[in-house]
């Protein structure tokens, strides 16, 4: 099945289709980037004002994820506003085969922003 479009930003990184939006999320206080991929197997949620996103796909980085929830720390400081550029760059780095620090230990990281260490799938 293919990615809803309707009303949701499209972009093309790397010769791939993407699909991005930012949209409330009902479970948490934040605003939510999504950016997923024509086929889904990259699937990545930002809530924004945080420090880190959040990979629900099959890959990330190159690696297989098992469609788990798998944190991790964002490369760069978070932006005031949300850009097609921004979007661009995380969608590269998602798609890199860079190792990025992962958040799964991060216990600050866990206090500051209410992440529940028992929904961590690593």
């Amino acid at each position: 099945m293919a990615v809803r479009k309707k009303g949701r930003r499209k972009i093309v990184c790397n010769d791939k289709n993407y699909v991005w939006y930012v949209a409330l999320d009902y479970e948490s206080p934040y605003m939510i980037l999504h950016i997923i991929s024509e086929d889904k197997k990259l699937v990545l949620c930002y809530p924004l004002e945080t420090n880190y996103i959040v990979s629900l796909g099959h890959i990330f980085q190159g690696k297989n994820t098992d469609r788990q929830y798998h944190y991790y720390m964002l490369p760069t400081e978070p932006p005031e506003y949300i850009t097609p550029k921004f979007v661009s760059d995380i969608i590269a780095w998602a798609t890199s085969d860079s190792n990025s620090e992962s958040a799964v230990n991060n216990s600050k990281l866990y206090a500051k922003y209410g992440i529940n260490y028992q929904s961590v799938c690593l």
